[in-house]
């Protein structure tokens, strides 16, 4: 009950959300455009006819639209159909008037009739098309809707397959439409730059529905700011015919770019012997899209592509977009330094690339034909119609609905038609169709490499998942250093963000900001390379759906896991094809998000640590200016030290040029951050930098300090006495350390143990089973000597009766404690961790750290923060199917991967709590409001948490790496002699007074 109520308020909202943009006028009709969006009838075992029914039984069910069947509790099945039915009114102004019905996207098969009358069928779930019912329905009176949908097995764009559950259902806005028996059907507005870039010619051309003689078409043109511009051909009189078309030059109109999204508005209005008939408004961007060579130019200037892979989906609908959720995908691109976006693997909806235009963003148009005889299970068949003649028409014809409405749209930057597919006829026949259609676009086709040499079938190479030095061949198509010497090369699939590392992903979630290496070095060196337009990360939002955890068929008709596969990817009710986002499902920032941020960031400093410097002499930091259409002169710039905040003057350099930052003087001291907050000309801030002014280097102490250390002897325990009151208790049979005793109380610190794990079995995609080498401790020798000040404790024994380990462990009088530890017969493979374990009988309240960081500066809500604490279980809990009420940092669980089951309090550890933070200067357990124990380093050690089995463990690691994180992403790759050696520091802190 709780689940379904919810659904309905959501969807609910998300329907009074939804509004017809008032850009379309026809005379005497105050409302040309009525949303259907809402509350609809279905039946997914509809009887015989039901297209007849006017009044409808129990067996009939509220449905909100638009939304998947599945996701509200609806089980389907490919290739059976299901029923929807929705009753209207038709307003008594429509009389007279053309009245449509557009649906904005069912998938993937559908019927239409109304009042009981065959109107038409449709294929494919992601276009936007229409009904004409003029000669079915009346104005002033009722209508019945009767849409019927199959989920075909058969679609070519595999969205179901994709989506691991049938996504069936009307996916998109449904509107009733009144039009005048005449108006121009399709416009097409195309802007042409003069030479130098500087003029424009505006295009209008379109064909009216029949002939329009004595008709007018009138023109008006405001700029961003909403003035006039005058129009030389502001009217044309249309005499004979449909065709028509009008010119106009504009004097150096401002430009669109991602970085300058300069929109104007064009009224086009159709009148009948002087009367308007019909008006819209279009929002358009005076911008030229050129291939020379290699590079793709916008205005004459070179663009490089920084962004991500996105799908539809909301976390309550599934495969569904709506405005509320695309202006938070298009926002959180803008602020992640994105400027484009792929639309994977189906085209957007007509608001979403309203928003790009708006904010700024390059938009990949993709139709939706994916794994055509490539990636698709054998429940999607046939695979292969990529030369079935009897498919084309599904190729071209929403193919064709997506170029005709999509083409108007500055944003939209590259067609793409299809998404890794085997190359065939109805591929080269899209192809043709677009470039004849649309010349002044480039097209994109994956996979390239199966083109045949004698073909031309794309404009653009696109390569997916290249290793760091941007070598790679696929499918025969070869780049170097992520360029292309003659077209340019998009990696439009990259930096695949970590989601197959089932196991690492839940043990250490600080995987996901390792991943940020691998990106920030794939842009840097595509930025620079001749050639390399950019890159796309897989992906923007999680491909996850949280379906209903009562809805039968998981695991047989949907959700099938392969039994040759394990593990799973997913344990449950929420399916789908990866969590692979740098933000989740309800648009919550995950860390891959600020890594991105920081990778993409078209502001690039030199470096940030700054050795030699003198207290009143001015910095000058070397710049790179990433931007493709923005001086740096554009930006503000605001400087922070020592709590003061300074306005900086920001330096011109131009786009794709470098230069230096001048800080002015100040009285600069060794150990302090100056805070450095970039913000564009819309108060965005791109990037922020603290740079850190250097102390000199610490060298870690020894334990003793010259007081006085006892240790006594008892029956089974060594215990080694500390001045502070201290005693740190040994066991004889094991030899470790079994529990610290303090004046306030006892801590059950036991260890160290070996953590010793490396890459193991290959299991599926890039995980791997992690072989653990540290388990079964035999003790051999135990020894120890006292000085003054110390107490050094020497331990020999053998793991898994086959790897030797010496620890050598000094204690001194202010409980500090060196542990030096030496390996031996370290096995072969890569090193996933090696370091020590101490496992922990009590929780502490806080965890508290300070290191160094990947990058300068992190949020202080980022599990990498350089500097942060948490509490180690959240307070607030995550429940299934509801909206969360805290940052993803603070889950304790995904749904995807370990079922569907709510978090429980105290069960697991947050997110924040458990990653490993790399590169320690200090790691703190605070016991009681107090710090108890100390992992003390200089920037060389990294610690983590897991709780397992009830217990809290402690691992200190000298080296680590993620084995798993492949795709082309940046490994360590580390591989140690058969002997190693390293150690580690402690502190047992004294007690607070």
């Amino acid at each position: 009950m709780r689940i379904s109520l919810l659904i309905t308020a959501v969807l609910w909202m998300t329907a009074c959300k939804y509004s017809i943009h008032q850009e379309l006028y026809v005379t005497d009709v105050s409302q040309p455009a009525i949303s259907l969006n809402g509350t609809w009838k279905v039946n997914t075992s509809p009887p015989a006819e039901s297209w007849r029914l006017d009044k409808l039984d129990h067996s009939w069910k509220n449905i909100q639209v638009p939304g998947e069947l599945m996701m509200q509790g609806f089980p389907i099945k490919h290739d059976i159909p299901f029923v929807y039915k929705k009753q209207f009114d038709i307003p008594r102004e429509y009389d007279g008037k053309n009245i449509m019905i557009r649906f904005d996207g069912v998938y993937s098969y559908a019927r239409v009739w109304v009042n009981g009358n065959y109107v038409r069928d449709h294929w494919g779930g992601f276009t936007s098309w229409q009904c004409d019912i003029t000669p079915f329905v009346k104005a002033g009176e009722h209508a019945m809707l009767t849409v019927e949908v199959t989920d075909r097995a058969d679609e070519i764009s595999y969205a179901s397959g994709y989506a691991k559950h049938q996504i069936g259902g009307i996916l998109r806005n449904v509107t009733l439409l009144a039009l005048p028996e005449n108006y121009p059907e399709q416009l097409v507005i195309t802007t042409a730059l003069d030479d130098d870039f500087h003029d424009a010619t505006l295009l209008i051309s379109g064909s009216t529905r029949k002939s329009a003689a004595q008709s007018e078409i009138r023109l008006e043109l405001f700029n961003p700011d909403y003035k006039q511009v005058e129009l030389e051909n502001a009217s044309i009189k249309l005499t004979s015919g449909t065709a028509f078309q009008v010119t106009n030059e504009i004097h150096n109109p401002d430009k669109w770019d991602a970085e300058h999204p300069n929109l104007y508005r064009l009224r086009v209005s159709f009148s009948e012997k002087g009367s308007v008939r019909w008006q819209k408004e279009y929002r358009i961007g005076f911008r030229e899209i050129t291939l020379n060579g290699n590079r793709l130019l916008v205005n004459g200037k070179e663009v490089k592509l920084r962004g991500a892979n996105r799908h539809d989906i909301h976390p309550l609908l599934g495969r569904v977009s709506t405005p509320d959720y695309e202006l938070k995908d298009v926002l959180l691109a803008r602020e992640a330094n994105m400027n484009f976006i792929r639309t994977s693997h189906y085209p957007p909806t007509e608001n979403f690339l309203r928003l790009c235009d708006e904010y700024g963003l390059y938009v990949e148009d993709e139709t939706a034909v994916c794994f055509v005889g490539s990636h698709r299970t054998a429940d999607y068949h046939p695979g292969s119609t990529e030369n079935d003649s009897s498919f084309m028409e599904r190729y071209l014809s929403q193919l064709a609905e997506m170029v005709h409405n999509h083409r108007n749209h500055p944003s939209v930057l590259i067609w793409s038609i299809g998404n890794e597919n085997y190359f065939g006829n109805n591929f080269k026949q899209s192809y043709d169709w677009v470039k004849k259609t649309d010349p002044t676009r480039p097209v994109i086709y994956s996979y390239p490499g199966d083109v045949p040499d004698s073909i031309t079938a794309y404009d653009i190479l696109s390569m997916h998942y290249p290793g760091l030095t941007g070598n790679m061949t696929q499918w025969g198509k070869r780049v170097k250093a992520f360029g292309h010497e003659s077209m340019p090369v998009i990696f439009d699939e990259w930096a695949h963000v970590a989601c197959y590392t089932k196991y690492t992903l839940m043990e250490d979630p600080n995987i996901r900001d390792f991943w940020g290496i691998s990106l920030d070095s794939m842009w840097q060196k595509t930025f620079e390379s001749d050639g390399g337009l950019g890159g796309a990360i897989w992906g923007m939002i999680d491909e996850t759906f949280m379906l209903p955890d009562s809805l039968p068929g998981y695991d047989r008709w949907w959700g099938k896991n392969d039994k040759n596969i394990l593990p799973a990817d997913y344990a449950g009710h929420t399916v789908g094809y990866g969590a692979w986002g740098i933000i989740d499902t309800w648009r919550r920032k995950k860390p891959e998000f600020w890594n991105t941020k920081k990778a993409y960031s078209p502001v690039k400093l030199a470096y940030t640590k700054i050795v030699a410097f003198s207290p009143d002499t001015p910095l000058e930091i070397p710049l790179q200016n990433r931007f493709d259409h923005t001086n740096i002169d554009e930006l503000r710039i605001v400087m922070e030290y020592r709590n003061r905040v300074t306005i900086l003057s920001s330096p011109s350099i131009a786009p794709h040029n470098s230069g230096s930052l001048h800080i002015p003087m100040k009285q600069w001291e060794p150990d302090e951050k100056i805070m450095l907050r970039f913000y564009d000309a819309t108060g965005l801030l791109v990037d922020q930098y603290a740079l850190h002014l250097a102390a000199p280097h610490k060298t870690a102490e020894n334990p003793g300090t010259g007081e006085i250390i006892t240790v006594e002897e008892e029956e089974g325990i060594f215990s080694v006495n500390c001045d502070n009151g201290t005693r740190v208790i040994f066991d004889k049979k094991s030899g470790l350390i079994s529990e610290i005793r303090k004046p306030s109380g006892t801590n059950g610190l036991s260890g160290p143990h070996l953590n010793l794990r490396t890459k193991g079995k290959y299991i599926v995609h890039s995980c791997h089973l992690i072989d653990d080498h540290g388990t079964s401790w035999q003790l051999e020798h135990f020894h120890y000597k006292i000085r003054d000040d110390e107490a050094i404790i020497a331990i020999a024994g053998i793991y898994d009766s086959i790897i030797p380990v010496e620890y050598r462990i000094s204690i001194g009088s202010n409980g500090k404690i060196r542990i030096n530890y030496k390996v031996d017969q370290v096995p072969a493979g890569y090193i996933r961790e090696i370091g020590l374990r101490f496992d922990l009988d009590h929780a502490p309240d806080l965890l508290s750290w300070e290191r160094e960081g990947y990058w300068s500066y992190y949020p202080p809500s980022h599990l990498s923060a350089t500097e942060g604490s948490t509490i180690l279980f959240p307070e607030k809990l995550k429940l299934y199917r509801e909206e969360p009420g805290k940052d993803w940092v603070h889950d304790t669980k995904s749904f995807y991967y370990e079922g569907t089951e709510d978090e429980r309090p105290g069960e697991q550890l947050s997110y924040m709590a458990k990653s490993t933070k790399e590169h320690l200067c200090g790691y703190h357990l605070h016991y009681n409001g107090a710090r108890e124990l100390s992992v003390t380093g200089n920037g060389d050690i990294s610690c983590r948490l897991t709780n397992k089995n009830s217990r809290l463990q402690l691992f200190i690691n000298n080296e680590m790496d993620y084995v798993d994180l492949s795709w082309g992403n940046y490994q360590r790759q580390i591989q140690l002699d058969e002997s190693y050696s390293n150690q580690v520091f402690l502190q047992i802190d004294e007690d607070s007074q």
